[in-house]
Order: structure tokens, then sequence, then C-alpha cells
């Protein structure tokens, strides 16, 4: 379940302990997770299997973090291998510049790029990247963000081939999408 609160949580919980498996709450990410036994009891074979591109999740600024989390605990949980590259936004681009090894790494199968403000920073690692690349905006900012809308629509404006965009605050299904782009990469639809 995704965008809980702690209380939520808490109240799930205590109807008392799930048989057969683990719930588990991540707050950054805000999504309580439930994990069948028998998935750790194959983890082996998931993994071994996979063979499917890892996808980098990249947020320009900390407050964009619980939808960064969002999407990359969601890409995790579903056997994608994530790579985190936080604080990165266009205010300190050398932070992005110095991340361009692991945005450029050829097992990388595409990029989820977080970013209130402006939202520039999905234009950026579009033009820098051989690979999709999906742009979330947060409705984090201040001044004339407007809760997220100035960021939506730079990025629904960008110049960059190759971006798609997902609604605001939308960290799941910008998730999702990057499943659907590695999935089919891998030739697993």
């Amino acid at each position: 379940a995704t965008r809980v609160d702690k209380e939520t949580y808490e109240a799930v919980v205590s109807e008392g302990p799930l048989e057969g498996g683990t719930v588990e709450y991540h707050e950054t990410a805000r999504i309580i997770s439930v994990k069948a036994d028998a998935v750790d009891d194959n983890r082996h074979v998931i993994e071994s299997s996979s063979g499917r591109p890892s996808v980098v999740v990249a947020c320009a600024g900390t407050t964009d973090l619980p939808v960064a989390e969002e999407a990359a605990l969601t890409l995790s949980l579903c056997g994608i291998r994530v790579e985190r590259v936080y604080d990165c936004g266009v205010a300190g681009l050398h932070r992005i510049i110095g991340s361009l090894p692991r945005l450029r790494d050829p097992a990388v199968g595409c990029v989820i790029v977080c970013a209130g403000m402006d939202g520039a920073l999905p234009s950026v690692v579009g033009g820098l990247v051989d690979v999709p690349t999906v742009a979330c905006p947060t409705s984090v900012g201040y001044g004339a963000s407007f809760n997220g809308v100035a960021s939506l629509l730079t990025m629904l404006n960008s110049c960059s081939p190759g971006v798609s965009v997902v609604n605001i605050d939308n960290g799941f299904g910008a998730a999702v999408f990057a499943l659907k782009v590695v999935n089919a990469a891998a030739g697993k639809r």
C-alpha cells in the first residue's frame, strides 16, 4: 500500500501477525510492504533468473525523497536492482555530472528523475543518457511552484527526446512505467 502514514501502519499490525509472511513499514517512502515467506525461500531463483536491466532513481533535492523512495522501493520489491542518486538538482549541476558513470552504466535500462521547484532536472538527465527517462514532478517548492504544477508543466515541455512524464508525486506510477521498460528490454512481458 502506498501513501500510508505511521498511524495507519500501526493499526494494520495491531490486528495481529501475518501468517506465512511479514509486514513492513517504510517510513520515508510511506509504503507498507507484505512479503510472503515463500519469496525469501526462493530469492536465489528469483534473483538469478531476473536478467533485467537496473533502474537509476534520481532526485533533485532532499525534499523529493519521499517520492523518489516510493519509486525506488516499488522497483526493489519487484526484484529490480536500483541505484539511487539523490540531491543532484540543477542548482548544483556538478553533482549530476559527477553521477554520469552511474547514469550511463550499460546495465541501466531506465532512469526515473523526481524534481519539484522548476522541474528542470529530467530534461538535463534525458539529454545525458541514452535510455528512457521518466520525469516525476513533486509537489514541493516555494514561490510559484503551485504544488508541483510548475514542475509538471516544465517536464511536459521537455526538449529532451525520450522523456515521459507521470503525474505529480506519482513515484509508484513512475516505478511501474520503468518496470515495464526493463521487462520489455529483457523480453519479459
